[in-house]
């Protein structure tokens, strides 16, 4: 359920694409439509970025997101430059890396339905919609309207609800999730699931079946992989106290991660990613779905 705070609208926004690089080297640009987020998993490291100076007086993170008002009108702009310069195909864009673009104030604002609008308008070579959120699902027509240009990566990062509970509290559901990943197969769309980051699950061969039922590719990410920078992020977070508190073992560990990879990667080839690398196969137009 999503908490009643207050939304503080923010300043026109100056641009709508970042030119990225590091953990994400490979797409050309990520898109915000917000800035914060109210799922306030346990274990984001962007909580560490900076970016409680967008909320005066300050609140603890999850606990408060502003809608970038007027991006899409922005994008537009952007995106209509780069189309004539001819550039609009190399595009590789990102949406998004520090927010969830389907949190619960996509609701009220729909920015990220007005973004996509914008790119059916004005269509890049690759979009990459992240999200952990079935409020996604409304927007399934405009994802399946940009073809192999788009592809849905949908978080789970666990088949067990009462990890999910501890380590992400006010996220949607495991079962709410597997509904909106069937559904989006069933509307045809592009799909990877990110097990970023792995939490402790139920069994390789349980988890991994319903991974390849689900999804086109899938992506599994550590701690220490997926924080870019070796878990110093992640170790910052409450993530070690509650991996202790809960008898979980060590939270730097990577051998279930890896063996949930190896398990996929025997059976989906290179549709099968890990960490960086994984995310960044699907920065180039060319990777498209398998046959």
């Amino acid at each position: 359920m999503e908490r009643t705070l207050p939304d503080h609208s923010v300043r026109p926004p100056s641009q709508a694409l970042t030119r990225t690089g590091g953990f994400l080297a490979g797409f050309t640009h990520t898109l915000q439509p917000y800035i914060g987020c109210r799922f306030g998993c346990t274990y984001c490291y962007v909580q560490g970025l900076g970016v409680h100076r967008f909320h005066q007086p300050p609140l603890p993170w999850g606990h408060y997101a502003h809608p970038r008002a007027g991006i899409a009108e922005r994008l537009g702009q952007e995106l209509a430059r780069h189309q004539a310069r001819g550039r609009l195909e190399r595009l590789a864009i990102f949406m998004s890396s520090a927010t969830d673009p389907y949190q619960g104030l996509e609701r009220r604002w729909r920015l990220s339905r007005a973004c996509l609008d914008q790119f059916l308008a004005f269509p890049p070579g690759r979009l990459l919609v992240q999200t952990r959120s079935p409020l996604v699902e409304e927007d399934f027509p405009r994802l399946r309207a940009l073809g192999e240009r788009a592809w849905l990566s949908f978080t789970l990062e666990t088949d067990q609800d009462e990890v999910r509970r501890v380590v992400t509290p006010w996220c949607p559901s495991i079962e709410r999730r597997l509904e909106t990943l069937a559904a989006a197969r069933e509307a045809g769309l592009n799909v990877q699931i990110a097990v970023s980051p792995c939490l402790p699950f139920s069994s390789v061969a349980s988890f991994g079946r319903l991974l390849l039922e689900l999804a086109d590719r899938v992506v599994v990410d550590s701690f220490v992989c997926g924080d870019g920078q070796g878990g110093r992020r992640t170790r910052a977070t409450g993530i070690p106290e509650l991996y202790e508190a809960q008898g979980w073992g060590d939270w730097q560990d990577e051998g279930p991660a890896q063996e949930l990879y190896r398990w996929l990667a025997a059976r989906m080839g290179d549709r099968a990613g890990w960490s960086q690398a994984g995310f960044r196969a699907l920065a180039h137009p060319e990777q498209g779905r398998a046959d």
